[in-house]
C-alpha cells in the first residue's frame, strides 16, 4: 500500500542538528538525511502536538482541581473547629453571608464532593489521552526512528 504524500512530490524534512532550532517541536537529529513524511504520518504527528497539548491542560486541571479539594478539607476543618455564635462567615461573590456552621458545613461538603467527582472524570480523560499518545508514539518511532522526537 502506497502512502499518499502532500502535493505531487513527496515532502522532505530536514532538521537541524540543534534543539534550539526546534526547541520543543516534534523533529530533531536527522543527521543530514532526507526523511519523507507522507500525509499520514504529518496527520500523525499533528494529531500528536494536539494529544500533548490536551494532555498538558488536563494536568493543569488535575492540579487545580486537587488544590480546591484540598483547600475545602481545610475549610471544613477550620469551621467544626471554630466556636462562633454568631454562625460562620461564609464568602458569597463578593460578600460573607452569616451562615450556621451545618449549613457551611455541608456547603463544603457538597464541593468536596463535586471536585472528586470532576477529579476522577479528568484523571480518566487524561489516562485516555496518555494511552492514544502512547500508540502514536510507537507508530512514529517505529517509522522515524531517532529522526523525531516526541518527548516533552
Amino acid at each position: 500500500v502506497a502512502a499518499q504524500t502532500i502535493g505531487p512530490d513527496p515532502l522532505l524534512v530536514r532538521a537541524a542538528r540543534s534543539a534550539a532550532s526546534h526547541p520543543g517541536g516534534a523533529m530533531a537529529d536527522i543527521e543530514g538525511s532526507d526523511v519523507e513524511v507522507a500525509k499520514e504520518d504529518q496527520q500523525n504527528i499533528n494529531r500528536f502536538s494536539r494529544l500533548n497539548l490536551k494532555y498538558e491542560e488536563l494536568d493543569f486541571e488535575l492540579i487545580q482541581l486537587k488544590k480546591d479539594v484540598q483547600t475545602y478539607k481545610d475549610a471544613t476543618e477550620e469551621v467544626e473547629g471554630c466556636m462562633e455564635e454568631d454562625g460562620i462567615r461564609y464568602r458569597v461573590g463578593e460578600a460573607y453571608m452569616c451562615m450556621a456552621e451545618d449549613t457551611v458545613t455541608e456547603k463544603l461538603a457538597k464541593l468536596i464532593e463535586e471536585a472528586d467527582s470532576k477529579l476522577t472524570t479528568k484523571t480518566d480523560e487524561i489516562e485516555e489521552v496518555k494511552i492514544e499518545m502512547d500508540k502514536l508514539k510507537k507508530l512514529l518511532y517505529s517509522k522515524f526512528k531517532n529522526s523525531i522526537n516526541l518527548e516533552r
